[in-house]
């Protein structure tokens, strides 16, 4: 696995939720490209080329380096941000690794950010995962997937989170933990692999790949644990 540097942040508003409102309506006034362009995307931004009947605005940027994301039912976009040796060891973005962003007026570029989450200060250092799961956040961090119980009156969380599982492998090549909820709960998390490609002499030249290859037993492949039950502990078993 090779890591995509995302140093500008964060994607493009594209299609899907403009589209399926915004962009419908315009088509039916006009069948013109260029109203369609101006009216749903009055601030297109991106320098991008796309067909006809599409357009897109620099939705956020600078909000950190951004790795996954998702957007809940009632259209807050969550991140889940990352910082580390991968990016330079820079300095990360003030507060917290988690972010929320709200576009209240759907102008197509948000209006609100907020953080949430571990800090530097706490001893985090960012992750990749994030989910969203009944009326819960769960993300990635470190080495532990923690969730974050979401309430009404807030697009973030204001309590302490609770840790599902703990204990996933850090070192190596790839620290990342990557995950997905089904519809009944279960958790399958990607343990990514320590070396690039379980050779004897890691991305050395000619050297051979190890037979067995150890590190399957606890890295490179998916595990399952229960997203309804905390303080779980990674084991080589629920692979």
């Amino acid at each position: 696995m090779r890591m995509l540097h995302i140093n500008r942040t964060l994607f493009y508003c594209l299609a899907g939720l403009l589209l399926s409102g915004s962009m419908i309506s315009v088509r039916a006034q006009s069948n013109s490209v260029k109203q369609t362009k101006s009216s749903s995307c009055p601030n297109d931004d991106t320098g991008l080329k796309l067909p006809a009947g599409f357009c897109a605005t620099v939705f956020a940027d600078g909000i950190g380096h951004a790795r996954h994301m998702l957007v809940s039912p009632n259209g807050v976009l969550y991140v889940n941000t990352w910082s580390g040796r991968y990016y330079g060891n820079d300095v990360p973005h003030p507060g917290g690794f988690l972010v929320a962003l709200e576009d209240k007026p759907g102008a197509g570029k948000t209006d609100v950010i907020e953080r949430f989450g571990e800090t530097p200060q706490t001893g985090g250092a960012g992750g990749t995962g994030i989910g969203l799961y009944k009326d819960w956040i769960y993300a990635e961090i470190n080495d532990r997937i923690v969730r974050y119980a979401l309430t009404a009156s807030s697009i973030v969380p204001r309590g302490a989170p609770e840790t599902i599982v703990s204990g996933l492998p850090l070192g190596g090549d790839h620290p990342m933990h990557p995950f997905i909820i089904d519809a009944k709960g279960s958790m399958y998390i990607d343990v990514a692999s320590a070396s690039n490609a379980c050779q004897l002499q890691n991305r050395q030249p000619a050297s051979p790949g190890a037979n067995p290859c150890i590190e399957l037993e606890t890295r490179g492949g998916v595990w399952r644990y229960d997203a309804n039950k905390t303080n779980q502990t990674f084991s080589p078993a629920a692979r």
